[in-house]
């Protein structure tokens, strides 16, 4: 059995980038009838703080990644579907960009029974249903309020060859 990991912005990142502006269509458990009707480019905002951190994932206000994760996750999901969030800093006389992706991966419902969760919906414990996994060597977990994105071992991997900034890799169960 193939081993699987969460991957997420690590909680060491104190200062992420606070994004302005973001338009509302970009939330966190995006449909694809939406994705699909969003510009394939925009523009938005960071407020510059001191000594902001520039982490490779965004896990808010939605799930981004930088440029180097999206050209790792096409070479495994070679039909990487992502949208450009080009971030331009907000503050007048500031020349600093960056340029973030939204990936849409399809929802795969493959929770396990004994997943447990909040009263509020939110995630306590994942277990994933081996027989209920897709083919896919990255998906996203559907049924769940946050945006959880799983990756099989040899991803994981590639991922920590990169050595990229801001990156939690955490094991999921899988009965």
């Amino acid at each position: 059995m193939n081993s699987y990991f969460r991957l997420s912005m690590s909680p060491r990142v104190q200062r992420p980038l606070t994004i302005l502006g973001l338009p509302k269509a970009y939330k966190t458990n995006i449909e694809y009838s939406v994705f699909e009707k969003l510009d394939s480019a925009i523009v938005a905002y960071f407020s510059i703080e001191a000594r902001e951190e520039v982490p490779a994932i965004l896990n808010t206000p939605t799930f981004l990644i930088q440029e180097d994760l999206k050209q790792l996750f096409s070479l495994y999901y070679p039909n990487l579907q992502a949208k450009m969030i080009q971030l331009f800093a907000g503050e007048e006389g500031s020349h600093k960009n960056y340029t973030y992706w939204l990936p849409y991966f399809s929802p795969s419902f493959c929770l396990h029974e004994s997943t447990k969760k909040y009263p509020n919906g939110f995630l306590q414990t994942m277990v994933l249903d081996y027989a209920l996994l897709p083919q896919e060597p990255i998906f996203r977990v559907g049924g769940l309020l946050e945006y959880c994105v799983i990756v099989e071992l040899s991803v994981a991997e590639s991922i920590l060859r990169r050595c990229p900034y801001g990156v939690e890799l955490t094991p999921v169960e899988v009965r």
